[in-house]
C-alpha cells in the first residue's frame, strides 16, 4: 500500500508542529534516497521551494522593465511636444482658494472648480494654463517633501527677475493648500504656484518623476519637456527656445 506521508501530520506525541514533522519525513526520504543512488551531483532544490526562485525572477524582471521604461522615456515626459498644453486652472498657494483644480478640456466633462472648461475659469485666487502662458512659459510640475525638486523652484525664482519676457510657474501636487502655502513661504517664491491635490493636473499631465519642467511658446504650444533637475544653462537653453531669453 501506498505510504500516506501526510496522514502522519496530526500524529505524534504533540510536541512538533506539522511542519516540524513534515520537515523530518523529508530529511528521512532523502537520506534513503542517498543511500538507494549512485553518487553524482547534488539534488536540485525542493518543488515545492521553486516559487521562491519564481517570485525573485518575476521580481527581477519587473525591474529591469521600469527603469528600460524610465530610461527609455515612454509616457514620462510629460504632455506631447508641439501640442498645446491641457488646460487646468487650480487654486494659488498664496490665495485662500481652496479646492481641486479643474481639469475640464471642454464643456462635456465634469470638474470641480467651476463649470467651464478650465480656461474659461476667473475665479479670483486661481490660475489657469492659459492665463500662464500668454508669454513663454516655464512651468515646473513637482510633489512636496523632495529636495531636488523644491532646489528646481528655487532655481526658477533667482532666474525669474533676469528673465521677464518669460513666465516661471510651477504646479506641488498631492498636498494640502495649507502644506503648499508654507512651502511658499518658506522658499519664498514668488512666481505663480498651483495647488494641485488631488493630482489631477499630476496625471493629466503625464508626469511620474520629480521635477518634470516644461518649456511652452506664447499661447501654450509644448516646445520642450524635462525630466530631471535643470541647471541654469539648462533652464536657459529652454528659454532660448522658446524665446523667453
Amino acid at each position: 500500500m501506498t505510504e500516506d506521508r501526510f496522514a502522519d501530520l496530526g500524529s505524534g506525541d504533540g510536541k512538533q508542529s506539522p511542519a516540524q514533522r513534515l520537515a523530518e519525513l523529508d530529511e528521512l526520504d532523502l537520506a534513503q534516497e542517498r543511500k538507494s543512488k549512485p553518487a553524482g551531483p547534488p539534488p536540485r532544490p525542493a518543488g515545492r521551494y521553486m516559487w521562491v526562485v519564481g517570485v525573485v525572477f518575476v521580481i527581477a524582471i519587473a525591474f529591469a522593465g521600469v527603469n528600460a521604461l524610465r530610461h527609455s522615456g515612454g509616457s514620462l515626459h510629460g504632455p506631447p511636444l508641439n501640442r498645446p498644453l491641457p488646460q487646468f486652472a487650480a487654486p494659488l498657494a498664496t490665495s485662500s482658494l481652496d479646492g481641486d483644480a479643474n481639469v475640464k478640456q471642454t464643456r462635456r466633462q465634469s470638474n470641480q472648480l467651476g463649470a467651464e472648461p478650465a480656461c474659461q475659469v476667473h475665479v479670483p485666487g486661481s490660475v489657469t494654463s492659459c492665463a500662464l502662458s500668454r508669454k513663454p512659459l516655464v512651468l515646473s510640475l513637482i510633489v512636496p517633501g523632495a529636495t531636488r525638486c523644491e532646489a528646481q523652484l528655487d532655481l526658477f525664482q533667482r532666474m525669474a527677475g533676469a528673465h521677464p519676457r518669460a513666465q516661471f510657474a510651477a504646479v506641488v501636487s498631492g498636498g494640502s493648500h495649507a502644506k503648499v502655502a508654507t512651502l511658499v513661504r518658506r522658499h519664498g517664491w514668488t512666481f505663480p504656484v498651483a495647488v494641485d491635490r488631488d493630482l489631477s493636473v499630476f496625471n493629466l499631465y503625464h508626469v511620474a518623476v520629480c521635477p518634470t519642467t516644461i518649456f511652452a511658446l506664447p499661447g501654450g504650444m509644448v516646445k520642450r519637456t524635462s525630466i530631471k533637475p535643470l541647471s541654469q544653462q539648462g533652464v536657459l537653453a529652454g528659454l532660448r527656445a522658446i524665446g523667453g531669453a
